[in-house]
């Protein structure tokens, strides 16, 4: 980790470096449209320019701790804010611009001679990742039926159980295991509480809280209460649910890191872009530059940021235009635009912000405050984000936005040439298990097999609910070979698990169709060529994976 922190310091370092280097050639160029504005010729192209190079300069400058060009730059600036197209520069003007560039170029021989250093704290930035837990449980309860049932479920669910009958086995073999959870009975030989008191004993055998899960026969408060003075984490009365304790146990024993924000930073001042992408980086965030503004549509397709950083002052379209531009697209409505200027007017900043702009951080910007403000916003953009793309039930992407990943997952595929799979799957025979057991039991199948994909499958794989009893999966860098081979062992395990209900246990399996990229010419092919997959799957029986001729 500390190579790592070492490697994201030197790139901030080697990003002023060559701002410094390329500052020479910017500020001489400044210099020769300086002198043209006294001419008619191309005076407003000119005086455009001049703007843009002052405004982006004042900004960039001051974030690598170049304050004297900075100031310098600012004061270029604000000569020329107010100027309209029509008006001709003042002698004192002139006599101002003139003072500025000699002030950059002084400015740029000290910072060159004093080698200057910019003090940032790369451990302010940097969180070390927590370990890793295994997923293994250990399961204890002296009714041996018991312990073989519920552990078979919690296998089909892709945990490896490991199964003690008497608490005194259990504190034997605990020092030399690291388990990612406990389930415990309360009831032993020991007492009425023995569970709670074993799990007080085995908590300090390590140095961590092992998440614990009471299923006991009691569900008194007296028993409930014994489990929390223990430092349960759950507690389930028996027989209890499976779903129920599988939710629980996934909650508990997540240990993947979450998906990083992403960040689209729209500036056509590469140094300034990439500073501040090495900033938000350095804290975890996923970003991409674009320096032409006419792009952005097609960036914000294939990366769906979570957030925006937007400059002011670009050339071909301003980000007032661009802020209007891409709340005109539904699909990008909701996602938070921060502007990013130099531009201290508040006036000027509400008339930004009322083109559909969320905040206006001004620069050279504080690191802590820049950092805070755009992970907040992000993160609370993928909160609702998650809220309006899942199903409510099943915590799935929901049919539209499966879609979309469905186009831009194969758009990708075609892009880098690497195939991508798309799985189908419909339950079957799900109204004769709503028929006969309840729409409650129905729900739980689906509830069942929406976990059970989610552990089956990697966490690059997308898994969607289609509606009703239908799903899909499309899985990237993946060849229909390797896909079938994966939803063949997924519909085999399924199809072993006990739902249960009022009345009484019962099994269910799904049909899959699947199709793929070689092979289909467009996402509505690949989707239509995997729809017609699982009918094909359904008509020739059901519970089996067909794959579609491609």
């Amino acid at each position: 980790m500390l190579e790592h922190k070492d490697q994201i310091g030197q790139q901030i370092k080697m990003l002023r470096e060559a701002y410094l280097r390329d500052l020479s050639q910017r500020i001489d160029v400044m210099e020769g449209k300086c002198q043209e504005l006294s001419s008619t010729k191309k005076y407003e192209k000119n005086l455009a320019f001049l703007r843009r190079a002052f405004h982006s300069m004042a900004g960039t400058a001051s974030s690598f701790g170049y304050e004297n060009i900075g100031k310098f730059a600012k004061e270029g600036e604000s000569v020329l804010k107010d100027i309209a197209p029509a008006e001709r520069l003042s002698a004192e003007a002139e006599d101002t611009l003139k003072r500025c560039i000699e002030g950059l170029n002084l400015s740029l021989k000290t910072a060159k001679s004093l080698q200057y250093e910019f003090a940032l704290d790369v451990n302010y930035f940097w969180a070390e990742p927590g370990g890793e837990k295994h997923k293994t449980v250990i399961m204890v309860d002296d009714d041996e039926h018991f312990i073989a049932n519920i552990s078979f479920q919690l296998e089909c669910f892709g945990y490896k159980v490991l199964k003690f009958r008497k608490l005194a086995e259990v504190e034997k073999f605990l020092p030399q295991l690291e388990p990612a959870a406990i389930i415990m009975d309360m009831v032993f030989p020991e007492g009425e509480a023995g569970g709670a008191d074993a799990v007080k004993r085995l908590q300090g055998m390590k140095p961590y809280h092992i998440p614990v899960v009471f299923l006991s026969r009691r569900s008194d408060i007296y028993s409930r209460l014994a489990a929390v003075r223990a430092g349960s984490d759950a507690y389930f009365a028996k027989p209890g649910r499976a779903a129920d304790l599988i939710e629980a146990l996934d909650g508990l024993t997540r240990t993947e890191k979450p998906e990083s924000c992403r960040i689209l930073i729209i500036d056509d001042d590469k140094f300034m872009a990439d500073y501040h992408a090495a900033l938000l980086e350095q804290h975890g965030m996923k970003t991409l530059i674009v320096s032409e503004p006419m792009k952005v549509l097609d960036y914000l397709s294939l990366f769906a940021p979570d957030l925006i950083l937007l400059d002011l002052i670009m050339p071909q379209c301003s980000g007032y235009e661009l802020s209007r531009l891409i709340r005109q697209v539904p699909a990008y409505v909701h996602i938070p635009i921060v502007f990013l200027s130099v531009e201290k007017n508040p006036a000027r900043q509400i008339a930004a912000m009322a083109t559909g702009g969320d905040d206006f951080i001004t620069k050279p910007v504080d690191i802590a405050h820049f950092i805070s403000s755009v992970k907040l916003r992000a993160e609370r953009m993928r909160m609702l984000r998650q809220h309006m793309e899942r199903d409510g039930l099943s915590g799935l992407y929901n049919h539209s936005v499966m879609k979309q990943h469905i186009r831009r997952l194969f758009l990708d595929a075609v892009r880098r040439d690497n195939p991508v799979a798309l799985a189908m799957l419909d339950l079957d025979f799900f109204k004769v298990v709503n028929d006969t057991y309840g729409h409650a039991a129905g729900d739980l199948v689906i509830l069942s097999l929406a976990r059970f994909l989610e552990q089956r499958l990697r966490s690059t794989d997308l898994i969607g609910r289609m509606g009703g009893e239908e799903f899909a999966v499309i899985m990237p860098d993946t060849t229909m070979a390797d896909a079938y081979q994966v939803m063949e062992e997924i519909r085999a395990k399924f199809e072993n698990i006990c739902h249960e209900s009022v009345k009484g246990v019962f099994h269910t399996t799904f049909s899959c169709g699947l199709a793929g990229y070689p092979g289909s010419n467009s996402p509505n092919a690949l989707y239509n060529a995997a729809d017609a997959a699982l009918y094909k799957a359904k008509s020739l029986g059901r519970n089996l994976t067909y794959q579609a001729e491609m």
